[in-house]
């Protein structure tokens, strides 16, 4: 049996609606890549630098695991997931629960923490649904 191609109804017929969904989402999480709470939530995750290094001024704590980093090694998260976006409806929940004005609606992880919980989460939803 074939490969089953998917129907390519955006942009002038190049992407699938599923292509159409992704960027859609990129562009948001992008806009918002500097979002004041998430940047604060950083910042209160932060202290100086206890590298030897002296051109690391700061690092940060994961909220995991409890180790600290470099600015390099950690992500902003949103404590509650923003969701999926792959329909029109979910829209506008998305991008309530990306731009949360609440500091504690965010949380700095290392990346390793970050992916484990991304994974969890993805892994709960395939569950129920």
């Amino acid at each position: 049996m074939g490969k089953v191609l998917k129907k390519r109804l955006y942009n002038g017929g190049t992407m699938t609606e599923s292509m159409y969904w992704s960027r859609i989402r990129s562009a948001l999480r992008s806009a918002f890549r500097y979002w004041v709470p998430a940047q604060n939530a950083l910042n209160k995750a932060s202290r100086k630098s206890q590298n030897v290094n002296t051109k690391i001024k700061k690092e940060y704590q994961c909220n995991k695991c409890k180790e600290w980093y470099k600015r390099s090694e950690v992500e902003i998260d949103h404590v509650v997931e923003c969701g999926s976006l792959k329909k029109y409806s979910e829209l506008v929940p998305f991008l309530k629960k990306l731009t949360v004005e609440d500091v504690n609606g965010f949380q700095v992880l290392c990346k390793p923490c970050h992916k484990e919980k991304g994974l969890l989460y993805k892994k709960e939803k395939k569950q129920h649904g």
